[in-house]
């Protein structure tokens, strides 16, 4: 089998030694990146999602109150129409 590719020497004359060590500098303008608030941010959060909960709960057991009584109101109407209704 023979060698088709001839073998190189690296030296000064190939041009391997010449190439850049790093790429060169971009020229694009780089803005700063705005500052993070870290944990400050998620606690503000946690604590607004606390209330929000606890208000959606309090709101549903008023809501839920609220169909009770409406319900025994209708109830007792009902009750007390039937008796008006059967004496009459």
């Amino acid at each position: 089998m023979s060698n088709y590719l001839p073998t190189h020497q690296h030296t000064a004359a190939c041009g391997h030694y010449n190439a850049p060590s790093q790429p060169p500098a971009c020229t694009h303008p780089h803005y700063p990146q705005p500052a993070s608030h870290g944990a400050g941010k998620w606690l503000a959060i946690g604590i607004g999602g606390s209330f929000l909960a606890v208000a959606l709960s309090v709101s549903m057991v008023a809501f839920a109150i609220g169909a009770v009584a409406l319900t025994i109101c209708v109830v007792i109407l009902r009750s007390v129409w039937n008796d008006f209704a059967h004496k009459g």
